[in-house]
């Protein structure tokens, strides 16, 4: 492990901060192991005030800070003495006043909390750090010799590495910063560059009737584009008939069709409040949706219905008898449009199924002022290499079901345990804090429906903690099971299913839903 005691000049830290909380007791170590600590403008001024000697960066370069501080640090002395890969290097450029820097403490321009208070677009701008990123990143690349300090949450380890290692971090801690480093970088650009996104395109927002609750505003949010008469259409939406959709429409219409654009085929799904209740498939639409009614009809009441093909007039019969909040279909035969256009409040869609795949890619949760991102949850490369650990080995037909009940259970919510075979769901059992009771659910429904679930499969989106619910599994008629493993309890779960005969076959991949 490389320590400062291998270093044999005096140290050099640079501080160029915007958030300077915790500074003092960074620059009070460094004093102690005699570092020369080099500052830029209101940086270099406060560390004066709390007693500290500093240099300042201009007196090392030569050169004031211009345009109003745009540019202090953007040198050559100051970034060749970050980027000199060895201190034997130095000797060759000694002669042009590049001295080495062993450490840069930096952080930036609040540039979120400036757009979040709503500043004009000059503020905004003026709030884009230029000097600070190129200072972290360049320390970041140098991290074999050169110790980056992103922001405050890290000083107190620096300290404690300091005392560790005689004044100069250890090769494990530089690393580490690095990598928080480039991280930190990367999202400061990623939010100036919704900024500009948002700024240039000018989003269109339409205004909703209201939220989840009537209590509640709403609004539905898209880029700008040349068909501002639809806003549906930066959705891949187009509307032939009934009232507007509301929020939770438009929550339930998102959840069906990332469900549908996941399955195979002529399919058909029944979602109510983004939980799938039902889920068929057959040679035609209406066949499809008998088999997805055959399943929980009763929850399907007020619910959406999905398509993956054409809507036949069958299908619209049965579905204008029923009390339904949206249709959702790529198209309809015409004979079926007029069906359904009788009914003055139905909702009645269609959607391009390539386009709705592209601005469904990432998710956001907003709590207030924090927003929670993720990339979508696409594809399932899981079922190239799954693997078959208890009971029977499965035949083609039973992967092809376990297969199928196992994209429909991706869209269930956590926990989630969906039964059925090739052609549909039998029971779904969602949303429970445990596993066992989404078990009991998922029988009860099929129950309900006087489904019998002899031989059938199940789909489960995370491991069996237990061997409970296998057994339950079991005693209910399911024959085969396809769920991630990963339980400590693996080995009882999978000792269980061979004792009773009960296929299982594990992905290693989960697919949670909360």
């Amino acid at each position: 492990m490389a320590s400062g005691s291998e270093l044999r000049r005096n140290r050099r830290a640079l501080f160029s901060v915007t958030d300077k909380s915790g500074l003092s007791d960074v620059a009070a170590v460094l004093q102690s192991y005699d570092y020369e600590m080099l500052a830029s403008g209101g940086t270099a001024a406060h560390l004066r005030e709390h007693g500290f000697e500093v240099t300042d960066v201009g007196d090392l370069t030569g050169f004031p800070e211009i345009f109003g501080g745009r540019v202090k640090t953007l040198h050559p002395k100051i970034f060749g003495g970050i980027l000199g890969a060895r201190e034997e290097d130095f000797a060759d450029v000694a002669d042009l006043g590049v001295v080495p820097i062993d450490l840069v403490v930096c952080n930036l321009y609040d540039f979120a909390e400036t757009v979040a208070s709503g500043a004009d677009p000059a503020a905004v701008i003026e709030k884009i750090d230029i000097g600070g990123p190129s200072l972290l990143r360049a320390a970041a690349k140098n991290h074999a010799r050169v110790c980056v300090l992103p922001g405050p949450e890290f000083y107190d380890e620096f300290i404690f590495e300091c005392r560790k290692y005689d004044g100069h971090p250890g090769d494990e801690f530089r690393e580490r910063m690095a990598a928080a480093t480039f991280a930190l970088v990367t999202d400061y650009d990623a939010q100036i560059a919704e900024w500009f996104y948002r700024e240039e395109t000018d989003d269109l927002a339409v205004t909703l009737r209201y939220g989840e609750n009537p209590h509640q505003d709403a609004e539905l949010i898209l880029p700008a584009g040349e068909e501002r008469e639809n806003p549906l259409d930066g959705m891949g939406l187009r509307q032939w008939n009934g009232k507007e959709l509301s929020y939770n429409n438009l929550v339930d219409v998102i959840a069906a069709l990332k469900l549908a654009n996941d399955l195979e085929g002529v399919c058909c799904v029944a979602m109510k409040h983004t939980n799938p209740c039902g889920v068929g498939t057959g040679v035609t639409s209406s066949e499809a949706l008998e088999r997805a009614l055959r399943c929980d009809p009763e929850s399907a009441y007020g619910g959406i219905f999905a398509f993956t093909t054409e809507l036949d007039l069958p299908a619209a019969e049965v579905l204008a008898k029923r009390f339904c909040e949206v249709i959702l279909a790529p198209d309809y035969t015409a004979e079926a449009l007029a069906r359904l256009q009788k009914k003055k409040n139905l909702r009645v869609l269609t959607y391009d199924p390539e386009t709705f795949r592209v601005v469904t890619v990432g998710q956001e949760k907003v709590f207030g002022a924090v927003v929670l991102r993720q990339d979508e949850d696409n594809g399932f490369p899981e079922l190239e290499d799954w693997r078959h650990v208890a009971g029977p080995k499965p035949d083609k037909e039973l992967e092809a079901t376990l297969a199928f009940l196992w994209r429909v259970c991706k869209h269930v919510k956590s926990n989630a345990v969906v039964l059925g075979d090739g052609t549909g769901t039998f029971g779904v059992g969602a949303g429970q804090m445990s596993r066992v009771d989404s078990t009991r659910i998922a029988v009860r429904k099929a129950g309900d429906q006087g489904i019998e679930l002899a031989g059938c499969a199940c789909a489960s989106d995370a491991f069996f903690p237990f061997a409970d619910s296998i057994e339950q599994l079991h005693a209910a008629g399911v024959a085969a099971v396809v769920a991630p493993g990963g339980s400590i309890r693996d080995d009882e779960v999978i000792a269980a299913a061979d004792k009773l005969g009960v296929t299982l076959v594990h992905t290693n991949r989960r697919h949670f839903r909360h």
